[in-house]
């Protein structure tokens, strides 16, 4: 009977000893899975970057709305800017440098320097990319499908469009002033008709479907 008794307390200490082992086993792996997800969460948020002086002049070469933004040094000397796709692989990578106010925008792709201006406030005039068309009247775009939603919310008067990309899938026109400062932009997507309108100097102001 004693002995009886001694093999049934054992079995029930080391039930109890493989399910606590169970619990912590499990539990340890539910915080890796939770940390993991918890990192690969972070690399997909996608920061503003708006309201930097020097957002403009980027915008006036690439669009920093189709990738993910996120902001790797911004100390009191310089402000580093990456620009990656979907993928996770950086695309192209802005330098910004406080005192002088030098911008360069870099292809990561082997496309080298983009763009290389000095940003003063919000009033750069941005160096046009080589295979960028100068600017003309607005009566030249007045035929592309995109013009008539563009009109109506940007006042065109004053202001001079220049084709920056025009391929397959989407078509990006830069509206600069009289001093050859861009001022606002449109982003036409070909294929769904999608129109977006970004003021370069206060964000997106339309985003919808091409009139």
């Amino acid at each position: 009977m004693k002995k009886t008794l001694i093999t049934a307390v054992s079995a029930l200490m080391l039930s109890a000893g493989g399910a606590q082992a169970a619990t912590f086993a499990h539990g340890h792996q539910a915080d890796g899975q939770s940390s993991y997800s918890h990192v690969s969460y972070s690399q997909q948020v996608n920061q503003d970057i708006t309201g930097f002086e020097e957002y403009a002049s980027i915008a006036s070469v690439i669009d920093p709305s189709s990738f993910t933004v996120r902001v790797t040094e911004n100390n009191v000397s310089n402000r580093v800017i990456l620009f990656s796709d979907n993928y996770g692989r950086t695309q192209y990578k802005s330098v910004f440098v406080k005192k002088t106010g030098l911008l360069k925008v870099i292809s990561q792709k082997g496309g080298g320097v983009l763009l290389q201006t000095t940003v003063t406030g919000n009033t750069a005039a941005p160096e046009a990319k080589p295979d960028q068309k100068p600017a003309q009247p607005a009566s030249t775009i007045s035929s592309l499908p995109e013009y008539k939603t563009l009109a109506a919310h940007v006042d065109m008067s004053g202001l001079a469009p220049a084709v920056v990309s025009d391929n397959y899938n989407n078509r990006t026109i830069l509206l600069k002033d009289a001093n050859g400062r861009g001022q606002y932009k449109s982003i036409f997507v070909k294929r769904t008709n999608m129109l977006k309108i970004v003021d370069l100097n206060g964000g997106q102001i339309f985003y919808g479907a091409a009139e």
